[in-house]
């Protein structure tokens, strides 16, 4: 009796998996049945039945494939020494036993199984936002192999997965072109991470491309922050969230870090702070405007009045709106090469980054140094600051023409 492996033929496309068969002959008689497993034809060797060793997750798969050829010659040892005569279809069906008895580790498996792992690796170290991404981008993953038939595996991992995934986030997801990117770039680390924890030995993720347009800043104007702060407000709950915006825009900080102040962290005029996204150590300058802000509020527990990010979000579009803050906006953004365009009133689109896009735009405007605003707000790349840099350039350009065209009527007047 001989017990050998071989591919479906019943399929017309080389690239696809094939499911892998096992063949016993004895004497005129063969038998064939599924093993249960996959392969791509370009990872098994033909002439050694078995899958290459550059395959992920080669060596369980062949030590499944051994087991079942051991396991059917015992069986067919067994047979003849108790002398007991099995029908083919009774031979067959104790195969398929023998088969379900033991299946090597899935490949999907152990991809999933590693994004866990390296997940929690960075549990300590990163911030619940980047957590959250993670996890965002692991139901995207699972989601797009329901969705497009495409069992994910490290070997998997290359430039036509690539397409086929960013094609999946832009059409069937409706993402934009700097989503996806985010996702794309979080793939990239967990594919590197996998890599030198010696995971996986597939490098083809190094081709794919991190989509990245620039995004509209959306910043008040000085005008704008004095009118927020002079508003007389009625409601504690649109006093306090007003407070806490402005006290960002006077500092620069996230609301990650201004919602973990402490009164220990005030000292001598500064906030020594440590940034929960960076860890870096800040030491930052407190304006007048900001130690007013903190003086009204030092009989409180705490130095100022948080409440939970997705509710101050939507108190401060209020606050905006109160402000009549309701200048037309129109975002561009894009969808592969398609150019998404919605126009809003500004104070739909405020939040509490738009404090942070405040200090630094208006810093620039001031004659502060790019490099001296990267200090206070923990910037780490210039191309950052470049940003507002373009932002605060076109904003004289249009300051220098409106003075110009003033003093040109008056002339005319005259």
């Amino acid at each position: 009796m001989t017990v050998n492996f071989y591919l479906d033929k019943n399929n017309n496309t080389s690239k696809q998996e094939r499911a892998i068969f096992v063949y016993i002959r004895f004497g005129k008689k063969t038998i064939t049945v599924h093993s249960g497993e996959k392969i791509d034809p370009r990872h098994w060797d033909v002439k050694k039945q078995a899958v290459k060793k550059s395959y992920v997750g080669s060596p369980e798969l062949n030590s499944f494939l051994n087991y079942i050829k051991e396991e059917i010659k015992k069986l067919h040892r067994q047979s003849l020494v108790d002398d007991i005569k099995l029908s083919q279809e009774e031979f067959k069906e104790r195969i398929k036993q023998i088969i379900g008895k033991t299946q090597p580790e899935n490949t999907n498996q152990i991809f999933f199984n590693a994004f866990e792992r390296f997940r929690e690796s960075k549990k300590i170290s990163r911030s619940i936002r980047t957590l959250q991404k993670y996890d965002t981008l692991q139901d995207h993953l699972k989601s797009f192999q329901t969705a497009k038939k495409y069992t994910l595996t490290f070997e998997k991992i290359n430039y036509d997965f690539f397409e086929r995934f960013t094609d999946y986030m832009f059409a069937d997801l409706k993402l934009t072109n700097n989503t996806v990117g985010k996702y794309i770039s979080t793939l990239k680390t967990f594919l590197i991470w996998a890599n030198e924890m010696e995971i996986a030995q597939n490098t083809a993720y190094r081709r794919f491309k991190v989509f990245e347009e620039k995004a509209d800043i959306i910043y008040l104007t000085q005008e704008e922050l004095d009118s927020i702060q002079g508003l007389d407000l009625e409601k504690d709950h649109l006093v306090h969230v007003r407070d806490v915006f402005c006290f960002a825009c006077y500092t620069g900080q996230r609301f990650s870090d201004i919602s973990r102040l402490s009164s220990e962290d005030i000292k001598d005029g500064y906030w020594h702070l440590r940034s929960y996204k960076t860890k870096d150590i800040i030491k930052i300058p407190l304006l007048d405007k900001a130690k007013q802000i903190l003086e009204k509020y030092k009989e409180w527990e705490k130095p100022l009045p948080i409440i939970s990010h997705q509710k101050t979000n939507d108190y401060i579009k209020e606050v905006c709106k109160l402000a009549e803050i309701k200048e037309q906006v129109t975002l561009t953004k894009y969808r592969a090469a398609e150019k998404i365009e919605t126009t809003k009133p500004k104070y739909e689109l405020v939040t509490t980054h738009t404090a942070r896009r405040t200090f630094v735009t208006l810093s620039l405007e001031k004659g502060l140094r790019p490099e001296m605003v990267m200090e206070i707000t923990g910037h780490k790349e210039y191309k950052t600051m470049k940003k507002y840099m373009k932002i605060t350039d076109k904003r004289k350009e249009i300051e220098m023409k409106q003075a110009w065209e003033k003093e040109k009527l008056i002339k005319i007047a005259v």
